[in-house]
């Protein structure tokens, strides 16, 4: 009986010892520390790139009409024809404007030869001053008309304004047209405009000059640079966009105006604080990172200025070479004490660059 005693009170006295020992070593660990993986603070521009459609048209384009009605008697041009400026493309018939001109020369000629005689007999008194002011007046009168007969003998050719490519025409000798007859289009094509629309937002961005890059929907391998040359002003109520053209050079006249482009325009902004998407936390309050400082994790409130490519633009009280919390942030309070571990940087993403699609 008492060696049955005593092996009951040993049983029931081991187990609590060995707690006790247990509670005691527990109590003299000090708290473990959360391993994080962590990526020095780097800077980097916020850049943005605008896609957008554009269309092309030609640096100056003109719908050519005759001055006046008339039969065509001659056509002096071909389709796809380059002609210079002032160079003549249509005659009408203009015999009767022939007429009027030998007929207003003569009477200028006559007037003019009565003032000069009436002016050398001036000095002698045999001419009054008022008889002298009226033959004055004739000459210029007959001299005008002169002139106008002249323009009206212009208006029967019709003459190119610029430089350019002739388009087809349906005009053939014999035809009679009038004031609202198309001749044909001349396009300058030795540049082309691209137009297409800027989102709203990027509008105070965007200054004359700046740097384009488009490619021809049906020559993708083709990419040209161009830079701004106009801007709408004003912004289109309806598609929040605004109208902006772009001038791209066309030595070898291989693109035709009409043609659609992929329109790609690029700007540099202010430098940020460069982090990877996956640091990036949100809470009711905003956005926040974690920072390693002295063994202990930091919680910044930040700003995301722009997203791309797993990699996101803050503003905040950063500093570059801060060391920020990469891997790890799930349950992470603030203050708590941490062992950062260098992030593994060659599975490190490109430089932000954020893009953005144009209303085409």
């Amino acid at each position: 009986m008492v060696l049955a005693g005593g092996l009951a009170a040993g049983w029931l006295w081991f187990p609590g010892w060995q707690g006790a020992a247990e509670s005691g070593r527990k109590s003299d660990r000090r708290p473990s520390e959360t391993l994080v993986l962590v990526e020095a603070l780097e800077l980097a521009e916020d850049r943005v790139q605008i896609r957008a459609i554009g269309t092309g048209e030609a640096l100056r384009s003109a719908s050519l009409y005759p001055a006046t009605a008339g039969e065509v008697v001659e056509v002096l041009f071909d389709a796809e024809q380059r002609v210079l400026e002032g160079a003549p493309l249509l005659r009408l018939d203009d015999k009767h404007e022939r007429l009027s001109v030998r007929l207003a020369q003569v009477a200028e000629k006559e007037a003019r030869r009565q003032f000069k005689r009436l002016e050398k007999l001036a000095p002698t008194g045999a001419v009054s001053v008022a008889r002298l002011d009226t033959a004055r007046a004739e000459m210029e009168s007959a001299g005008l008309r002169l002139a106008q007969a002249k323009a009206d003998l212009d208006d029967k050719t019709l003459f190119a304004p610029f430089v350019g490519i002739i388009g087809l025409s349906g005009i053939e000798k014999g035809d009679r047209v009038t004031e609202a007859t198309m001749i044909a289009t001349l396009d300058d094509r030795s540049s082309l405009l691209i137009e297409f629309d800027l989102p709203e937002e990027y509008t105070g961005r965007v200054r004359l000059g700046d740097l384009v890059v488009v490619r021809p929907w049906a020559m993708a391998d083709s990419e040209l640079q161009g830079a701004i040359h106009a801007t709408d002003s004003r912004i289109d109520p309806v598609t929040r966009s605004l109208r902006v053209k772009a001038r791209i050079p066309n030595p070898d006249d291989a693109i035709r105006p009409g043609t659609s482009f992929d329109v790609r325009l690029s700007f540099t902004g202010d430098t940020y604080p460069s982090i990877r998407e996956v640091a990036v936390l949100w809470s009711r309050d905003g956005a926040y990172i974690w920072r390693a400082v002295e063994g202990r994790a930091q919680k910044v409130f930040v700003r995301v200025i722009r997203r791309d490519g797993g990699r996101v633009l803050v503003e905040g009280p950063l500093q570059v070479g801060d060391l920020i919390v990469v891997e790890g942030v799930q349950g992470l309070r603030n203050g708590q004490l941490i062992e950062p571990a260098p992030y593994d940087k060659g599975s490190a993403g490109s430089a932000p660059a954020a893009t953005a699609k144009g209303v085409s």
